[in-house]
């Protein structure tokens, strides 16, 4: 058996280009490299793909944050949307139907400025008042 070791964007963009019926890195890198089984030495191994173990979990109140920390720190609603969207394409995380509505609501979960504030996370304040469509950091949340 074989072990690389390999980045998780690297990872996440093998995972980016599966289709339906490959369930494993390998069978993924061999369409995508043009290697058959019938080509592989009797003794091959199936190699196995280590990634290293992030120290937690990214959440979209994490990505929302990233993305208004690179827009400068606020942003109207289109761009952080279009952030965000990027950031998580990058990393190969999800984007659904619902992306811009889970978007308004962790910077509303996480802001004392809207009604939705869950009273944890104090992360974002609107700049126009709710419902004015553009958000910034609080500077607490900009380190």
């Amino acid at each position: 058996m074989r072990t690389i070791e390999i980045s998780t964007n690297v990872f996440a963009k093998i995972w980016a280009n599966r289709i339906e019926g490959e369930e494993s890195e390998n069978q993924i890198l061999q369409r995508l490299l043009g290697v058959h089984e019938a080509s592989l030495s009797a003794s091959a191994v199936k190699p196995k793909v280590t990634i290293p173990k992030s120290e937690h979990k990214i959440l979209w109140r994490d990505d929302v944050r990233s993305a208004l920390l690179e827009l400068g720190g606020a942003g109207y609603l289109r761009d952080i949307y279009d952030q965000v969207r990027k950031i998580r394409l990058s990393a190969g995380r999800s984007l659904p139907v619902n992306t811009h509505a889970i978007i308004r609501r962790e910077l509303e979960y996480n802001s004392s400025d809207a009604s939705a504030f869950t009273g944890e996370r104090d992360w974002f304040q609107t700049v126009d008042g709710i419902g004015g469509g553009k958000w910034a950091l609080r500077k607490d949340a900009q380190k």
